[in-house]
């Protein structure tokens, strides 16, 4: 079962162009057997994902609410970006990543870090927490993303492989074309958040980039 696990859409994310009502057909047609939508800081209500589902006629095809959290020291540093599933409401953009970790893994959810090792265009620096993924209380790091090149993956795979945590691929999509690009693989079907989230702890996936799918 292959799943995109990080995609934005213009109804939550105003730095998306792709409309919910064809995102669902796009993944189906790029092979996908589910998605998650993770908009900035914002959680779909179920009821929202159940008509969306519902509108699109595809049935029994897979779609998992998330979010992804931007994350602050208390003294305003910037920590990096974290997908979050199996919290059951928004979670913003205002906390540390402890407050956020502590949140999601009281209410038996997963954090997995957004594209840690995506590069600053200026700097040396990365629009993720980079190396201080290794001493956060995450659950998994992207290891495949259309941000990185071989030097990210390969420093994202080492920290997956340290903490012996789960690696995913995912798009991050923010334009139909991108849906599906980036995805993992399932070892068993995955048709809700709580599943997810137990094949996320258990590291029964695997990532694909565009490479594996040939």
């Amino acid at each position: 079962m292959e799943l995109d696990l990080h995609i934005h859409t213009n109804l939550y994310s105003g730095c998306s162009n792709i409309a919910p009502e064809k995102l669902l057909l796009k993944a189906r047609d790029a092979g996908l057997d589910g998605i998650a939508i993770t908009e900035h800081g914002i959680r779909w209500p179920d009821e929202k994902i159940k008509l969306l589902n519902e509108k699109s006629g595809l049935g029994n095809f897979t779609v998992i609410p998330g979010q992804e959290v931007a994350c602050y020291s208390e003294s305003g540093r910037f920590q990096g970006e974290f997908l979050v599933f199996g919290y059951p409401r928004s979670l913003g953009s205002s906390r540390s990543v402890q407050q956020v970790a502590d949140l999601v893994h009281a209410a038996g959810g997963v954090l997995i870090a957004a594209h840690p090792f995506k590069r600053m265009k200026t700097g040396n620096g990365f629009y993720g927490c980079g190396h201080e993924a290794s001493d956060l209380p995450i659950d998994g790091l992207e290891v495949e993303h259309p941000s990185y090149d071989a030097e990210s993956r390969s420093m994202a795979r080492g920290v997956m492989q340290s903490m012996k945590i789960a690696g995913i691929g995912s798009s991050d999509a923010h334009d139909l074309r991108q849906v599906g690009r980036y995805r993992t693989f399932f070892e068993r079907n995955v048709t809700t958040a709580e599943m997810l989230c137990e094949e996320i702890r258990c590291r029964r996936l695997k990532a694909l980039g565009e490479f594996d799918r040939r």
